[in-house]
This record gives C-alpha cells, structure tokens and sequence, in this order.
C-alpha cells in the first residue's frame, strides 16, 4: 500500500521511516518528541532574535535543526539553516526574514507531522 504522505513535499515519510529501519514505533515517538521540545527551540531562537543575540540564535537554529533532520524535511532544514549560518557568521541583518521562512515551514512541518500521528500513519 502506498503512504499518502510520501507525496507530501514537507517531508520525506518514506525516506525518514527507512533511516530508522522501518521501525513504526519508533518514528511515532520521534515525532511525539518533536511536538513536545521543538517549539521551544523556534521560541528560544526568536527570544535571541529579539535580543540581537547571534550566538543564541545559532545555537538554537542549531538545535532545532538537528530535530528537523531527522524527519528528511528539506524546505523546514534549508530555512533553519540559512538563520544558523547567518547567525554564525555574525549577521542578524535578514534575520527577520530568514525567522519568518523558518516559522512558516517550521509550522508546515508540524501540521504534516500531527497528520501522520493523528492518522496513525506511523503507528
């Protein structure tokens, strides 16, 4: 049976369930976890943001983009990314605009995330 989620550009179900050996268990738990601790990373990294802080906002974008991987999500890990770099390199200049693209995928991500579970796609 094919997955209807795998058409789904905001991840990779397929790809991300085959890093993690087909383990359904597991991944249901991966995104359990997500739901529970990214949005607090996206908060912390707008808390820096705010705060003119570069190392904050690198370090968090870090963070939440580590979570992000995991789920073969590449418009959601190219926006976290782009802030990381940039906040790496010194710069907030167009940190407002890279926090929105990252918002706005961080949250398409989410809501394909909490399809799967709800569906019990992953289970």
């Amino acid at each position: 049976m094919t997955d209807p989620v795998q058409h789904d550009p905001v991840f990779s179900f397929d790809e991300a369930l085959a890093r993690i050996d087909d383990d359904r268990e597991t991944f249901q738990m991966m995104i359990e976890l997500f739901m529970e601790h990214s949005p607090k990373d996206l908060t912390d990294i707008r808390a820096a943001l705010d705060a003119g802080n570069v190392v904050g906002v690198a370090r968090a974008s870090h963070r939440l983009k580590g979570a992000i991987l995991q789920f073969c999500a590449p418009p959601a890990l190219h926006a976290c990314k782009e802030l990381e770099e940039s906040a790496k390199a010194g710069s907030l200049a167009h940190g407002e605009q890279l926090y929105v693209a990252l918002e706005q995928e961080f949250h398409r991500l989410l809501a394909a995330l909490h399809h799967v579970r709800d569906k019990g796609i992953a289970a």
